[in-house]
């Protein structure tokens, strides 16, 4: 699409690019991609004249390859776009067992202010609705009850 079409395609349909998306799964054209990484090990690097840290630089790709990691496809439309969509609350503060925080200053400051967010957003126990659980985990957030509390507490008859 030119810039030309793209603003007369705009001018008539404002989502285009969603509606677009959304029918191509439909008709089960599911768009994919490759997911890749570049990784680095967390020792100094004196060889860099330059912070691999700095989110104004890209590293280099010969120095460090794309690994491939896996392949993302968007193989169905949501059913209710509310639960399956609009209430995802995600943040980098919950890890997966075995990995630990960056000392990327940005990602350590979203660590924080990306959980505050959902807390503010959705409530205290974000973690628990079903389209943020994690599938094969018990959701522990150390609250009792309060809003958007999923879990059922049953007590024994008096």
């Amino acid at each position: 699409m030119t810039e030309a079409d793209a603003a007369a395609v705009q001018a008539t349909e404002l989502g285009s690019a969603t509606k677009d998306l959304y029918e191509s799964i439909e008709r089960g054209d599911f768009p994919e991609w490759e997911l890749l990484v570049q990784i680095m090990s967390d020792d100094d690097h004196p060889e860099l004249n330059w912070d691999p840290l700095d989110d104004t630089k890209v590293w280099p790709e010969n120095d460090f390859p794309p690994k491939l990691v896996g392949r993302m496809v968007l193989n169905r439309n949501v059913d209710n776009f509310f639960n399956d969509n609009e209430q995802i609350a995600l943040g980098t503060g919950v890890l997966v067992d075995g990995l630990e925080f960056s000392d990327d200053k940005v990602l350590v400051g979203r660590t924080f202010s990306y959980s505050d967010t959902q807390r503010y957003r959705v409530g205290p126990n974000y973690p628990q609705l079903p389209v943020t659980q994690p599938k094969n985990a018990k959701v522990s957030t150390n609250q009792q009850g309060g809003p958007c509390s999923t879990e059922s507490t049953t007590s024994a008859p008096m």
